[in-house]
């Protein structure tokens, strides 16, 4: 099949060529980078006529890559020259890693449970609703980042003021070389794209696969959405598209876990082949069993739900810890409240949302512990905190509350190795 991609490549090589002077770029080292692109991908289709080597895939990718960058690096002062670029990109990932398996990839066949697992952590249920969640955060930064790169005048605020224009002018945002909310829509292209690598027994057969799929969701999503739900104390307003971004990146956080965690126990358990052999490679599994949870892709939505959030639970108490740190994060502007308080409160009342959010992923259940941390630092807080009687009692409140609330394990339904 991939000797079908050579003529697209060529075509989009010759794209690249004449779009500068068809779309009118103003940006001239756009205009270059626009033509060795176009080039090296011409060449790339005529060496590999017939197949293409696992070097030259990863080249292609590698342009692919770039592609997304240049418009943000050189800063595209026309919208067309954005798209463009972004669009090309994203085709020729899609064509090289995603459409088209690698040359050695292993079959996509049974079994694909793990070995002490009830359900299938890479089934396809599960990889669509994180796709759906990437695509949504992707159409918003877009949005975002047309208004920092000036291709439109006003951006969409109903709530806040002054929002998110501030946001978007601010001195945090400025202090990037490029558009923030530009390489936020990068990091969702490829958080999406990374979604569809390997097939629906990739714990085994593509473990980098999982690798690069799991730190493009957890820890780039978690630093994310830290950042923008510390908006009010960086910036000094909220932001309503940062943190709706947030709540779905977020909400994709406990569908990745499991996966991950899957592909770890496979490269620490596994002595198939040697380590790097097994994490490129892939292998096989003999105590690995047959998926018969899974629907098929046409089922109804609500089978397909119930299969993607297999391995996912919400406890009253994990609930009730979310909905704690939240009251944390309006309190300063509850209380009026000034130094210590009105800075760690929000932060505190973020990460506890964060911690009872992730801890919904029963793979990784005792992370819930960490909220323990944070009500011990709410109590100790009573001891310096300035402010009325009534601020007082909802911090030490907030702190009994956050350390109850752990105790409480919540069911767990399906088997797995924890975390």
């Amino acid at each position: 099949m991939l000797r079908e991609t050579n003529p697209k490549l060529r075509l989009l090589g010759f794209w690249l060529l004449v779009a500068p002077a068809t779309f009118g770029f103003h940006s001239r080292p756009l205009i270059v980078s626009n033509w060795i692109c176009g080039i090296l991908l011409i060449f790339l289709g005529l060496k590999g006529r017939r197949n293409l080597a696992v070097i030259q895939i990863w080249l292609v990718a590698a342009i692919g890559i770039w592609l997304q960058f240049t418009p943000l690096i050189f800063w595209a002062p026309e919208a067309a020259a954005y798209l463009n670029d972004t669009l090309i990109g994203a085709l020729l990932i899609l064509l090289t890693l995603v459409l088209y398996p690698l040359p050695g990839t292993l079959p996509d066949a049974e079994p694909s449970v793990p070995p002490g697992w009830s359900y299938n952590p890479s089934s396809w249920p599960t990889r669509l609703v994180i796709g759906f969640l990437a695509f949504c955060c992707w159409m918003i930064s877009r949005y975002l980042s047309a208004y920092q790169l000036s291709y439109i005048d006003t951006v969409w605020e109903p709530f806040f003021t002054p929002g998110t224009k501030s946001v978007l002018e601010s001195t945090v945002s400025k202090a990037f070389p490029v558009s923030d909310a530009g390489l936020g829509a990068m990091a969702y292209t490829f958080e999406f794209f990374s979604t569809w690598l390997g097939g629906k027994n990739r714990w085994r057969t593509a473990p980098w696969a999982v690798l690069i799929f799991g730190i493009l969701v957890i820890p780039v999503s978690l630093v994310s959405v830290v950042l923008i739900i510390l908006q009010p104390l960086a910036v000094g307003t909220w932001c309503t598209l940062c943190l709706l971004t947030a709540i779905l990146m977020l909400s994709g956080i406990p569908f990745a876990i499991g996966e991950v965690a899957a592909t770890l126990q496979y490269l620490k358990c596994s002595k198939e082949k040697p380590f790097f052999s097994l994490l490129f490679k892939g292998g096989l599994c003999p105590k690995a069993t047959k998926d018969r949870t899974t629907p098929p892709l046409d089922s109804p939505l609500v089978s397909l739900w119930r299969s993607a959030r297999m391995g996912i639970t919400a406890p009253w108490n994990l609930l009730a810890s979310l909905i704690v740190g939240l009251c944390l994060m309006v309190a300063p502007s509850i209380f009026k409240l000034q130094g210590m308080g009105a800075d760690t409160d929000p932060i505190v009342g973020a990460l506890a949302v964060v911690i009872s959010v992730i801890s919904m992923a029963e793979v990784i259940r005792c992370l819930r512990y960490l909220n323990c941390v944070f009500g011990i630092w709410m109590l100790a807080q009573l001891f310096w905190l300035d402010s009325t009687l009534l601020a007082t009692a909802y911090h030490g409140l907030a702190g009994v509350l956050l350390i109850a609330l752990v105790f409480r394990k919540g069911p767990i339904r399906e088997k797995s190795v924890t975390i």
